[in-house]
């Protein structure tokens, strides 16, 4: 029996080994007192240790020491809510071994009622891509260094469900190859030709499924580093469709990537572009004193002189202010620990629904604000509205295993007349914003010169 020593009798035992025989998880029953009851495993390298070996530890021995009070919090919740409600998921560094630790994936099942098992049922999951990415772009938001970034997001592809050799082709100012991030000298790339070169010529993806469509040379490298397909994708910086860099991904098996890891890829590629948009505006970066410290956006200040620049150049940007619904709440029912992380995930999910050469800016307590870059029309700000009271509507986690249902309301000031004054255009977004409360959660309205409100129907 490969898994697992001293099995409590039940159903969800009997199982339980069949289960993780194809699913590389760990499944841990603790009781109240966190002494693990029964252990299953299917995870970690060969120095790991063995299912059997953890059954009679405490749950803090298998658990960075920073993150014991999250565990903690984690089980308390679990065993508060009804049985059979699970809880989660929450990230802990899990120590596989003395000097190993992963970051898994955990939900919690309230069990203890149960004759056969009387304890606290844990699923600790492998961290997907997806997982990666979401910090990832936190940190951008924070103000990561490119190569940081673009090295992070080849490694996050190393995760489910893409689980393959990746890096990021630079191109220098004459569009040609300068390095790739990270280096992987095992895996086939730059300085050799190869689609990468066709990708900066063309500004769009090369694909290859198959190793036979590769050129002789090439198929060579392959075939000594055991990787069958190649995908390029373009990485364009701002709008102007230009492609600075490109992401190259190896698989060692033939055909396309399945939909999850392709939607994974389509991600990471997303969030290099606003990397590199936030690189390559590093000249105007906020100092220290515009930076909100709570989210690592740009303060009030910053985002007021940003948009006093502008109309001073003769631009009128569109402006966008957004209002967290239901935020006092969470404050009163949670905590401000709580209201804290709402604020964090609110400003990645803005991130992510925006264009990257858009300046996002924390201008409140529970207020954002968006400055356009650029000519946008009626119809982009009225998706981007959309985008952020959907991505501001999912139930967002707060850190011991509680969901909380906020949402967003978004006032939108756009068409002004050139040099109009910051304090009349924020004016608009403002009024725009309370009338976009005024008809419910979840609303955006536009704030027309005339004060002609337009209105999502």
């Amino acid at each position: 029996m490969p898994f697992g020593a001293k099995r409590p009798a039940g159903g969800l035992f009997a199982v339980s080994e069949k289960l993780l025989t194809n699913l590389p998880a760990l499944l841990l029953v603790v009781g109240r007192d966190e002494t693990i009851l029964h252990a299953s495993s299917n995870i970690g390298g060969p120095r790991a240790r063995r299912a059997d070996e953890l059954v009679g530890r405490r749950l803090s021995d298998c658990i960075d020491a920073s993150e014991h009070e999250v565990m903690r919090r984690l089980l308390v919740a679990a065993s508060e809510r009804p049985e059979g409600e699970i809880v989660g998921p929450a990230p802990v560094r899990y120590r596989e071994s003395e000097d190993v630790t992963r970051v898994l994936q955990v939900w919690v099942l309230n069990r203890l009622g149960e004759r056969d098992i009387r304890g606290l049922v844990l699923l600790l999951l492998p961290e997907s891509s997806y997982d990666r990415l979401d910090r990832i772009l936190m940190g951008i938001v924070a103000g990561s260094a490119l190569e940081e970034t673009l090295g992070s997001l080849a490694q996050s592809l190393r995760h489910p469900p893409v689980g393959a050799e990746s890096y990021f082709v630079i191109a220098d100012g004459d569009r040609g190859v300068a390095s790739r991030v990270p280096d992987l000298d095992w895996v086939p790339g730059p300085p050799g030709p190869g689609p990468w070169d066709e990708v900066f010529s063309s500004e769009s993806s090369k694909v290859f499924h198959e190793r036979v469509d590769l050129p002789p040379e090439l198929r060579e490298a392959a075939q000594r580093s055991g990787h069958t397909a190649v995908s390029c994708y373009a990485v364009q910086r701002g709008a102007d469709g230009r492609a600075d860099s490109c992401l190259v991904v190896w698989r060692a098996v033939s055909g396309p990537p399945p939909v999850n890891a392709q939607l994974a890829i389509d991600r990471a590629v997303v969030v290099a572009s606003l990397a590199m948009s936030h690189a390559h505006a590093g000249a105007a970066a906020p100092d220290a004193s515009e930076k909100d410290t709570l989210t690592g956006l740009v303060n009030r200040r910053g985002y007021l002189e940003a948009l006093d620049a502008k109309i001073a150049r003769g631009e009128q940007p569109a402006v966008l202010f957004v209002d967290i619904d239901g935020f006092k709440h969470v404050n009163e029912s949670f905590g401000h620990l709580a209201g804290d992380a709402v604020l964090r995930v609110a400003a990645r999910r803005l991130a992510s629904v925006m264009r990257p050469s858009d300046e996002i800016a924390r201008v409140g307590g529970d207020e954002f604000a968006v400055l356009c870059d650029g000519e946008v029309s009626t119809d982009q700000l009225a998706a981007i509205g959309d985008r952020i009271v959907s991505q501001l509507g999912h139930p967002l986690f707060v850190g011991d295993g509680t969901s909380v249902d906020v949402g967003a309301c978004v006032g939108i000031a756009h068409g002004l007349p050139a040099r109009t004054p910051s304090d009349v255009v924020l004016a608009h977004a403002y009024r725009a914003l309370h009338d976009a409360k005024a008809r419910g959660r979840g609303r955006w309205a536009f704030a027309s010169p005339s004060e002609t409100q337009q209105k999502q129907e």
